[in-house]
């Protein structure tokens, strides 16, 4: 930003300073703002339905759009004296079409916060109308309930409870895919369904299911790279018995790092189950170790598959 709007220099109340100058106080909030929800998005992947996580999200992203609105008006404000400074020749058009095109980037943050503000919205009410149908629908399975006998009812609601209760939490992980990644209509429905198909022939529900998913979405991966990545990781965390969304999470984000894409996540599944079997690791401290190993790896040419022999050996060196 700084690069655009060097050598532009407002008049603000009365005093002459430089726009990059003027603007270091809301730079400065947006910038603290950001490093927060770094934070809170970092836990998010740990617990994504953690309701207080999600409104602390909701309200550092209010608080980053109301400063990047400021922002906005300062340079729009900015623009007008920019223009008058080129039409008397005292500003190059180099500067006000950079100044320009920071005030089109600025727009585009903006726009993308308010989506991402709206995915939070939803993503909690989503959660909290979950809770409310299960608790209504609760409340009237034990009213029926009284008006039966205590050995012929008490097994039927007990039953009938949970699973309302497993379709409610199948729908709020569903959403809060929607919400992450975007999906709607036919896209959100082919990931519903194959969540199901993945419940039904694998030791994981359709909602352990959908938590692969929304870590697949935290990732960037659209819909048809999450439908090829899916049965891959499933695969790896039932061979290792790990948690599949810490699976999950650990594929897609080595993949990135060696420039790999979804329809590779069942090569590279199989790389690591090769080697959490053949060394002195687990999936879980080689996902840790291809944190720190896969970029510099990725970056100086060096496969997947020799990273992971490396850090076997290392594995059985005690490393």
């Amino acid at each position: 930003m700084a690069n655009r709007i060097a050598g532009i220099t407002v008049t603000i109340n009365g005093d002459t300073t430089a726009l990059s100058k003027s603007l270091e106080s809301v730079n400065k909030t947006i910038k603290n703002t950001q490093s927060q929800l770094k934070d809170v998005e970092r836990l998010l992947k740990l617990d994504p339905t953690h309701t207080e996580l999600l409104s602390q999200k909701q309200g550092l992203l209010k608080d980053k759009i109301s400063a990047t609105k400021d922002k906005l008006d300062a340079l729009k404000q900015a623009q007008e004296q920019a223009k008058q400074q080129m039409e008397s020749g005292d500003l190059g058009k180099d500067k006000y079409d950079a100044l320009q095109r920071e005030i089109v980037a600025t727009e585009q943050e903006l726009k993308n916060l308010a989506r991402e503000a709206a995915e939070a919205n939803a993503t909690l009410n989503k959660i909290d109308s979950a809770g409310k149908t299960l608790e209504s629908v609760g409340g009237k399975m034990s009213a029926v309930g009284s008006t039966l006998t205590r050995n012929v009812t008490a097994p039927i609601v007990g039953i009938g409870a949970a699973a309302v209760k497993t379709t409610a939490d199948f729908d709020s992980q569903m959403s809060k895919v929607s919400a992450i990644s975007g999906a709607t209509g036919k896209d959100f429905d082919a990931l519903r369904e194959k969540a199901r198909e993945m419940g039904a022939k694998t030791k994981f529900s359709a909602t352990e299911a959908g938590q692969g998913f929304e870590y697949m979405a935290m990732a960037g991966w659209k819909t048809g790279d999450m439908l090829d990545g899916i049965e891959g990781i499933m695969n790896l965390a039932a061979a290792s018995g790990e948690d599949l969304g810490t699976t999950s999470d650990i594929v897609t984000d080595a993949l990135t790092a060696f420039g790999l894409s979804a329809k590779d996540s069942g090569h590279f599944a199989d790389i690591l189950a090769a080697a959490s079997t053949n060394a002195n690791t687990n999936v879980s401290m080689l996902g840790e170790s291809f944190k720190y190993a896969a970029p510099v790896a990725g970056a100086l040419g060096i496969s997947a598959e020799d990273t992971s022999v490396a850090l076997g050996i290392m594995a059985n060196s005690g490393v």
